[in-house]
Formats: C-alpha cells, sequence, structure tokens
C-alpha cells in the first residue's frame, strides 16, 4: 500500500495523558507530534490532546482548569480527572477513531473507553503500548499503588480496545491484537548534522536522553576512565544531553572516577543549541541498560534521530530497524559489562576509511525506512477495512 492520503477522509483523536509543559517530556511530546502528523496525513484529520499542570490542552491549548494545582494530591488531576475533561470538551464519539497513549489501565481510563465505545460502537479504539513489558520501570511507592490498579483493571481493556500497537514484538497484549512495529521519526523535523569536528585527534560521543538508569550510561563512564588507562590513545570525550532520575547518580560518578575534562553535562537542551552538539560529535550513544528492564529488544527513537542526523552509534539491545550487519553501528553486549571505549574509537576510524559518505547514506537509510508515515499506514488501513494488519 502506498503511503498517500487516501479519501474520504478521517477523523482522529490523539489523547496523551502527558504534561505538556514539563522539560523532561520533551522527547515524548515530540514523538507525539510526529506521530499525529503521520496520523492526520495517512486520515485526513486528527486532533492531539494532552495534559499539563494547570489543565487538560486540545492542539496544545488550554481549554479547562485542574482543581489540584500543587502538592501532593496534584497527580490526581492526570491518573483520574483528565478524562473527564476530555470526554466532556472533546466529545471523543464525534471521530471515527481514538489513538491513545497507553497510561495503566486505571479507573477513569477504562470508565472513558467505556462511555466512547457505547455511544459509538463502531469506533476503532487503538491503545499504543509504549513499552511492555512495563512493571520493572516502575518502582517508586506511588508507582507501584498505579501499578496495583492495573492489574486490576487491564483484564477489562479488550471489552474496549479493538487493536494495540507494540514496539516489542507480541501478538497480543491482555487478549487484544497487536500490530507490531518500531518506532518512527519524522526526518524533515531533524536535522543533519553538520561534522564541525573541532579535533581530529579527538573522538567526540553524545548521548542524549531523559537520564534514567536503563540508558547504562554508567557502563560507558567506567569504559572512558579504563581507557584513560592506555599509553597513546586518541582522545575521547562525552557530552551528555539530558536529565532525569539518575543523573545525580551519574554527575557522582564522573568525580569518583575523575573524569571532569572528559564528560560534560549539559542538562536538557533544544533546538540550535541541540543541533550545535550533534554537528561536534563524532558517535552517538545509545540505550545500553535495556536488560535492566528485562527488554532484549528494543525500538528506542534516540537511535532513529541518530541515524536521521547521520551520526554513527552506540546500540546494546536488538533492534529490528537495524539488523546485524548494519555498517554505522557499532553493538555491544546487552549486560553489565564494562564497555570498551577503544573498540568504539577503532569503529569510528574504520567507518570514516571505508565508508567516508557515512553521513548521507545513514540519512537515505532514515528516509526510506524510519518514518512515522511508513509504521502507522497498516493502522489507518484497519480504521478503513476492518482488516488487522500483519
Amino acid at each position: 500500500m502506498g503511503l498517500e492520503a487516501q479519501s474520504p477522509s478521517l477523523r482522529g483523536l490523539f489523547v496523551c495523558p502527558i504534561s505538556a509543559d514539563l522539560p523532561g517530556n520533551r522527547g515524548i511530546l515530540n514523538k507525539m507530534e510526529s506521530e499525529r502528523a503521520a496520523l492526520a496525513y495517512l486520515a485526513g484529520h486528527v486532533d492531539v490532546v494532552s495534559s499539563g499542570t494547570r489543565g487538560p490542552l486540545l492542539g496544545g491549548e488550554r481549554f479547562a482548569d485542574y482543581p489540584l494545582r500543587a502538592g501532593a494530591l496534584s497527580p490526581v488531576n492526570h491518573y483520574f480527572l483528565f478524562y473527564r475533561y476530555v470526554w466532556r470538551h472533546c466529545r471523543p464519539f464525534e471521530y471515527d477513531f481514538l489513538y491513545v497513549r497507553y497510561p495503566l489501565a486505571l479507573p477513569s481510563l477504562l470508565a472513558f473507553l467505556r462511555a466512547a465505545k457505547r455511544a459509538r460502537p463502531s469506533l476503532k479504539i487503538i491503545l499504543e503500548v509504549p513499552t511492555f513489558p512495563y512493571r520493572s520501570e516502575l518502582r517508586t511507592p506511588k508507582q507501584r499503588v498505579l501499578l496495583a490498579l492495573d492489574d486490576l483493571g487491564h483484564g477489562q481493556l479488550h471489552r474496549y480496545v479493538d487493536l494495540v500497537v507494540t514496539f516489542f514484538g507480541q501478538n497480543e497484549i491482555y487478549g487484544i491484537p497487536c500490530f507490531r512495529t518500531e518506532n518512527g521519526i519524522d526526518v524533515n523535523r531533524i536535522r543533519l548534522a553538520k561534522n564541525t569536528r573541532g579535533d581530529a585527534d579527538t573522538v567526540k560521543m553524545i548521548a542524549v536522553a531523559n537520564l534514567a538508569r536503563w540508558h547504562g550510561l554508567d557502563r560507558i563512564l567506567r569504559g572512558v576512565a579504563l581507557y584513560e588507562r592506555l599509553q597513546n590513545h586518541p582522545r575521547v570525550n562525552l557530552d551528555i544531553v539530558g536529565d532525569g532520575p539518575v543523573a545525580g547518580e551519574l554527575r557522582t560518578l564522573v568525580e569518583e572516577l575523575g573524569l571532569g575534562e572528559s564528560v560534560s553535562f549539559h542538562g536538557t537542551q533544544s533546538g540550535e543549541a541541540l543541533d550545535t552538539l550533534f554537528d561536534e560529535a563524532d558517535v552517538a550513544v545509545g540505550s545500553l541498560g535495556m536488560h535492566r528492564i528485562d527488554l532484549a529488544r528494543s525500538s528506542s527513537l534516540k537511535s532513529r534521530e541518530y541515524c536521521a542526523r547521520g551520526l554513527p552509534f552506540v546500540l546494546a539491545s536488538e533492534d529490528p530497524d537495524f539488523p546485524e550487519g548494519t555498517p554505522f553501528i557499532h553493538r555491544v553486549e546487552s549486560d553489565e559489562s564494562v564497555v570498551d571505549v577503544s573498540a568504539i574509537v577503532s569503529f569510528f576510524h574504520s567507518l570514516e576509511e571505508e565508508l567516508p559518505d557515512y553521513s548521507r547514506e545513514m540519512r537515505e537509510y532514515a528516509e526510506e525506512r524510519l518514518t512515522w508515515r511508513a509504521k502507522l499506514a497498516p493502522v489507518i488501513e484497519y480504521v478503513r477495512t476492518g482488516v488487522l494488519p500483519p
């Protein structure tokens, strides 16, 4: 099937209960907008409704005010009140399909889906499950309470949900058939890195992430420390871009390992500032700790963005979009071993010699294989025909 927009057009509502005004959610929100744009191109029209610290937003504009603005009870807004506001204001039953980012099967979500299905039985409800299994990600006391509610509720999802979009290869989740795909990107929103290397004798690495334990950056920090003990080797620098739960631990580790001159923390960056950091980089670092949350296969957005920017990158877990033998990827073990940084340096220099136009080839690879339009076209075909995608 081609990727051209089809007619008659469909109307969809993309429901994403993510706080749009929190800097740490920037990556998720960028993904959401790229998906919305692809779905709109394929279907005809898609609105997006998200949350915020002050109230829910439709198309980025707040349409109601939450009663609980701050304090210990404010999460009630996102977990329980958000769907009530969406129901009242957005009238989801007037759409042809709902595309819902899964936030756990809490009573508020179940009530929302049940009401939408009863109001319009022909409504197609599609649930995107961004990570599965997800239990290992939920570790705080508050998250464990939500997980207990999810355990009680997820057995009801099959009553209302027609299709699950999964990025981890499952055929069925909670009794609902799955469409198996990988994460995509909007290549047009990502600029090709300019490769403005300042020092040919230094290999500069970059890691961009909402810093969490499954990114495994401690593995490469220990690798840099071992590498610096070698004699007569090119220098390496590592730029860590982003913030998150383990940022403090990583900073402490850098101090303990004496890596202050080799590792820089830049916090969350975007726009020209982020582009400049990518321009100066030689090699990017993907997620190195997915095994810590029991995932052998990943579909990381950052790997796809690295590819679109034309930056070779380091990868630990399996990713179907980047099979064995992909020349611009350096693979490391998906375990707790220290990353061999000297092997990364050798990989980069070999790539420069053997594939000097690697940046352009990576960009073409992304344009041909990694766009959201290509990934989500079977979903819209399912909405139109009712035939489950393979």
